[in-house]
């Protein structure tokens, strides 16, 4: 199972229009680590899930763009673009790695 940490509102946009890739609208922070002893690779997109399982909002224009390879132990960061009132109806974030297995984290507390 890999960990994941979501951060919203953070200042990603500004550090990377400014270093190289003038990409906007981008609050949506991901890490990923895979604890696991062995390489994991999971696709570039993921989901949000509320409550009930069927509640779902699909994250598909992640940067850099997937499949995500995770070595074990080294953090991996994407980002994205999400509205705060979306963020705030789900739970869960869930990435799918290449072998069908399904990764998730809650998205607070």
């Amino acid at each position: 199972m890999i960990e994941i940490k979501v951060i919203m509102n953070s200042a990603v946009e500004e550090i990377l229009s400014f270093k190289c890739c003038n990409l906007h609208g981008l609050n949506l922070e991901i890490h990923l680590t895979n604890p696991g002893p062995d390489p994991l690779t999971v696709h570039g997109h993921c989901e949000l899930r509320g409550e009930k399982e069927d509640d779902r909002y699909g994250i598909e224009n992640l940067f850099p763009p997937g499949p995500y390879r995770l070595p074990p132990g080294e953090p991996l960061a994407c980002y994205g673009s999400l509205a705060d009132e979306v963020f705030g109806r789900y739970r869960w974030i869930v990435f799918r790695d290449l072998a069908g297995g399904e990764h998730r984290a809650r998205l607070r507390g």
